[in-house]
């Protein structure tokens, strides 16, 4: 059985104006005894409000399309 779960963080930049020039990401699971951990999507944005992942209208299937 698979879970998903949504993870909002807010990362803090000592000096914004100096911008970003990097990213370093690690993954950390603890107490955890068997199984498995699968990432499908990491999503980075900009700002101050998070939003949800929005497909592309490509992506999106229409009632026209059969």
């Amino acid at each position: 059985m698979l879970f998903f779960n949504f993870f909002n963080r807010k990362i803090d930049v000592p000096d914004p104006s100096r911008g970003v020039s990097s990213i370093e990401i690690e993954f950390v699971v603890e107490n955890c005894q068997s199984g498995s951990v699968n990432v499908t999507d990491i999503m980075l944005q900009g700002g101050t409000i998070a939003t949800m992942w929005t497909g592309h209208p490509s992506e999106m299937r229409w009632s026209l399309d059969g």
